[in-house]
């Protein structure tokens, strides 16, 4: 790993020192070998700063040329990168190290893959910072009710995002997810929003109320693992995974994976 840029052993580097103070961060996958998708991880980190109102010019951070020194330290091909900065007491820390990665398997991707809700509300959804209260609730929700993922209810009854990832619903040719300002904008989510402007594809931001659920033909989540997977059921509430429009975002989605050399 990398500590203020510095090579580190990592087997004595636990992440509960992050848990205090405020860390901003981003996962970025890999891909052989190289970090995909950057650019826009490198969008979300300058919104993130900015929103925290810190004065952090992200071309001074070097971030590309640092990801690509910890990848051949690690001699990585594939797998996910977590970037953090952290700020206490007045002063600031970056940590750069891989982290342990789940992709969901050829039959999620085919059947897709159960989720259950949960209410709770992200306080500043736009920025992506450490929330160990939040993850630790959802990963125990996760093991539970050996579900894929737990989709955040806010108080007004709404769907909003996964706890790791966005969601989206299908109703027709139609794509549905919550507004921009209720959710972290994903990287995976900005992906799709891009197809359907290449494609013509109608989406619309909206406030999804828990209790229409189930007037929606398709759902899907998006994010740095899954990319773009199929949700087979929420709560006891199933949907169409094989869904036309659906498959089609997934190819046109896997498809840009293909064109990187």
């Amino acid at each position: 790993m990398l500590i203020n840029n510095i090579a580190t052993d990592s087997t004595s580097f636990s992440e509960n020192i992050l848990e205090n103070g405020l860390s901003i961060y981003e996962v970025i996958r890999v891909f052989r070998g190289t970090p995909i998708f950057l650019k826009d991880n490198l969008l979300r980190l300058d919104n993130s700063l900015k929103k925290s109102n810190i004065h952090i010019d992200i071309q001074n951070l070097h971030l590309p040329d640092k990801l690509n020194r910890l990848i051949r330290l690690e001699h990585l091909e594939e797998g996910n990168i977590k970037y953090v900065l952290h700020f206490l007491n007045n002063q600031t820390n970056e940590y750069l190290y891989v982290i342990p990665h789940s992709y969901p398997s050829r039959e999620a991707y085919q059947q897709g893959v159960n989720t259950i809700t949960h209410e709770a509300v992200r306080v500043n959804p736009e920025v992506k910072y450490l929330n160990p209260e939040l993850r630790a609730t959802s990963d125990r929700l996760i093991k539970e009710n050996n579900v894929y993922e737990v989709i955040l209810v806010d108080n007004d009854g709404c769907v909003t995002e996964g706890s790791r990832s966005n969601i989206f619903f299908i109703q027709q040719n139609t794509l549905y997810t919550a507004p921009y300002t209720d959710v972290l904008p994903g990287t995976s989510r900005k992906r799709v929003f891009d197809i359907c402007k290449t494609e013509k594809i109608e989406i619309v931001e909206k406030k999804i109320k828990l209790d229409t659920l189930s007037d929606y033909e398709a759902a899907f989540i998006t994010g740095t693992s899954p990319l773009i997977l199929p949700i087979r059921q929420i709560n006891s509430i199933s949907y169409k995974t094989s869904h036309p429009l659906l498959r089609r975002l997934m190819q046109l989605y896997f498809t840009l994976l293909e064109r990187i050399d």
